[in-house]
Formats: structure tokens, C-alpha cells, sequence
């Protein structure tokens, strides 16, 4: 009796070990076929699949990659800039109060146009000083002209003549250096003889440009060094552009250059180069100088600009512009592959169960996304670099349409990505 209750304890406990094996299989078995599915909504969603109707209505037109002589072109940036010397600093000639200063940032002024008035008290000194040598110098010329006269007859020592000689040429230096400092500041010498004495002088624009900055006020002392104002004119006014060295062995001297500026929506504007800078820069650029062919005298210096640079002809791969699509800042084609969308798997394991082994599968084409690089633009046709992986000899791509397989990706990604929330 007892070895017969033995025997039936364990019978039940092989049994229940069975079925927690059996419950442990099943269970492996659904967490191996979550992970393939993971799997699969992992992989990158770059195929698509159209039927013949979404082809039809999509406009979508197929193709091969063509080898094309578009113009190469260099396109850099840059900005307007002027010679040195058309960037002036007014100084005060001579030190003084400024008593009048009709100036506003960004007035234009002429050449000769009154920009300050400034006065200095020293300057009545200035003018009483020439007045008094020149007549010291008019009393000198005649007792030369006497001790000549004497020396020629011996009655007078030669050395009172060699003297008045000296006094004679000393003044005479001395006036014509006044004379000078007088004419710097406008001051008429006539009017010193005259005994009209004036503490004020003018300064005057050396160039026709517009006002940048000012940086002195009315009642203000300034000092024969102090900058006033800034003066800037557009005459000489060229392109300077930013080169990298990779590109330099692509440029050369007399090259033809288009400009559009940013503030002249898409205006072309045309140079050619005159200069190449030969100091490479720290950060491996150079600066390479373009004269514009008509430049205009409302065209501000610093003015940001954009430059392209004709490089001549060249064979390269090329597609029309409408297979080319953009997306988060890259560009892509597609292409028609035998790959299937990543989606195909899970929706096979999911349904393996519900469909016969003799069911046939209706597909359409298949497209895939291939990342490019984009390159020049001419007559409606983009150059292309491509993956070493394509076949241009037995590749299909879209032509034209690219847009409606991007669309149709992009819809098909969002369904899976919800799904496999």
C-alpha cells in the first residue's frame, strides 16, 4: 500500500514539472519572437513600396543617372570693403574748443564741405607774430640791400654785412613757416597785415563720403591727435572674398565673379578677380580681392555678400532637379530595388499563421533612398555624388516625382512607428 502511494506522488510531481516546462518554453518563445519584431521595427525605414496606381497618380517617372557638362562653379563668401585711403579719421590740426559740429552718423558730406568749427586763442598770437616778421623782415631787406652797398665801397665791416644776411634769411623762414600754419587752418595771411586777427579756423572734409561715427561733442577741448569724426567713401569700393587654401589651385587672377549682396534679394552683380592674398589665414582661408565692373556709390562697406566663381565645364553625373528631394538638411534620390520594406517582416511572422503556403503575394516596386551629395545647378539638371555601391549601367531612379515617394516613405514610417508603440 505504501510503496504504491510512493509511486503516485511521483507520477504527480513529474507532471508538474513538465507542464512548468512546458509554460517556460512558451514563454522563452514569445519573448524571442518580441525581440525579432523589435528587430525589425528597428531597421531603418529607407524602402518603399508602390503599387502601379500610387505610381500612376504620383507622377512618378523612372529613369537612369546621366552623365551630363554642367559648369563648375566655387561659391564663397565675403564682403564689400574699401581701399585705406578712402577711410578717414578728421583730427583737429590744432589743439582747441569745438564750437560748432554739423554732423549726424551716415550724413554724406563733399570734398571741402565744413565739418567742424574750432577755436583756439593761440591763434591771435599766431597772426600778431606774422604780422610783426613781416615787418621785421621788410625793415631787414632794405638794411641788406644798405650793407651791401657799404661792403661793395669798404665802409662798412664785412662782418655787420654777413650779420644782416643771417637776421634776413632767418626771418624770412621764420615768416614763411607761419605763413604755412596760418594756410592749414584756413587763416588768410592778408588779413593778419591787415590787423583782422580771427581765434577760429575751420576744418574742412579731405574726401566726398558719409559720416560713420563722431566722437566728439559741441564745448568739447581736443587735442591736434583726438579723431572728430570718421569719414568713409565708396570710391575704390571692391568684393573681398574668403577663400580656402583647398580652393586656391581653382582661381587665378582675371577670373569672372558674380555677387549678390543680402540686401539686394538675388541681384546679380559682376567682378573679376584682381588680387590673391598670399598670407593664409588661421583658419586656413585666404583673402582674394574682386573688382565689381560697375560699382555704385550707394553700396555700403561691410555689406555681407555671396560669390560664385565659374570654374569651367566639366562631365559629371547629374539628375533632374525634381529627383532629387531634401529632408532634415540632406538630399537623397531613390532608387528601384528587389529589397523589402522592413515592415514585409513583421506583418509575415504576424500573419504566417492566417495565410496558405500556395497564397500568392501581390507586390509593387520597390523604392529605395539613397543619401547624395548635390552639387552645381544648369538648366535644370543638379550634379550628383553618389555611393560607390551604384551601378549606373543597370540602376533605375526616379526622374521626377521624388516628392511623392518621399511622402509615401514618411507615411509608411509614421504607421509603423504607432504600431509598433
Amino acid at each position: 500500500m505504501l510503496t504504491l502511494l510512493n509511486r503516485y506522488l511521483i507520477a504527480l510531481l513529474v507532471a508538474l514539472f513538465s507542464l512548468a516546462g512546458c509554460k517556460q518554453q512558451a514563454t522563452n518563445e514569445r519573448e524571442t519572437k518580441a525581440e525579432t519584431t523589435h528587430t525589425h521595427n528597428e531597421e531603418p525605414a529607407d524602402i518603399v513600396e508602390l503599387t502601379d496606381d500610387q505610381i500612376r497618380i504620383g507622377g512618378i517617372r523612372l529613369g537612369k543617372i546621366d552623365y551630363r557638362n554642367l559648369s563648375q562653379q566655387l561659391t564663397v563668401n565675403g564682403r564689400l570693403a574699401v581701399p585705406a585711403q578712402s577711410q578717414v579719421n578728421v583730427s583737429a590740426l590744432l589743439g582747441g574748443f569745438i564750437r560748432t559740429i554739423p554732423l549726424l552718423p551716415g550724413q554724406p558730406v563733399t570734398k571741402g564741405q565744413v565739418l567742424a568749427r574750432i577755436e583756439n586763442p593761440d591763434l591771435i598770437q599766431l597772426q600778431q607774430d606774422y604780422a610783426e616778421t613781416y615787418s621785421r623782415l621788410t625793415f631787414l631787406e632794405t638794411e641788406f640791400a644798405r650793407q651791401k652797398e657799404l661792403s661793395e665801397q669798404n665802409v662798412s665791416a664785412l662782418k655787420v654785412f654777413q650779420q644782416t644776411s643771417a637776421d634776413l634769411k632767418a626771418t624770412r623762414a621764420r615768416l614763411a613757416g607761419m605763413a604755412h600754419r596760418m594756410r592749414l587752418v584756413g587763416l588768410s595771411t592778408q588779413a593778419a597785415l591787415d590787423g583782422k586777427f580771427s581765434s577760429m579756423y575751420v576744418l574742412t572734409a579731405p574726401v566726398a563720403g558719409v559720416v560713420t561715427s563722431l566722437s566728439t561733442t559741441a564745448g568739447q577741448y581736443v587735442q591736434p591727435s583726438d579723431v572728430i569724426a570718421q569719414l568713409t567713401s565708396s570710391h575704390g569700393l571692391y568684393a573681398e572674398l574668403t577663400v580656402f587654401e583647398k580652393d586656391l589651385p581653382q582661381l587665378r587672377e582675371g577670373q569672372r565673379v558674380v555677387i549678390r549682396l543680402t540686401n539686394e534679394n538675388g541681384r546679380e552683380r559682376y567682378g573679376r578677380i584682381k588680387h590673391i592674398n598670399q598670407s593664409i589665414d588661421a583658419d586656413r582661408s585666404v583673402r582674394v580681392v574682386a573688382q565689381l565692373d560697375q560699382p555704385a556709390a550707394h553700396l555700403t562697406p561691410n555689406t555681407f555678400l555671396k560669390a560664385s566663381l565659374d570654374l569651367g565645364n566639366s562631365r559629371v553625373t547629374a539628375l533632374p532637379e525634381g529627383a532629387i528631394v531634401s529632408a532634415e538638411g540632406k538630399d537623397y534620390i531613390f532608387v528601384v530595388t528587389n529589397e523589402q520594406a522592413p515592415e514585409h517582416h513583421e506583418h509575415e511572422e504576424k500573419s504566417e499563421a492566417n495565410h496558405q503556403p500556395d497564397e500568392a503575394e501581390q507586390h509593387g516596386t520597390g523604392f529605395k533612398q539613397i543619401q547624395v551629395r548635390r552639387g552645381v545647378t544648369e538648366g535644370g539638371y543638379s550634379q550628383i555624388t553618389l555611393p560607390s555601391t551604384i551601378d549606373l549601367a543597370t540602376t533605375k531612379v526616379v526622374t521626377n516625382g521624388a516628392y511623392a515617394v518621399l511622402s509615401q516613405l514618411q507615411a509608411a514610417g509614421g504607421h509603423e512607428e504607432g504600431h509598433a508603440h
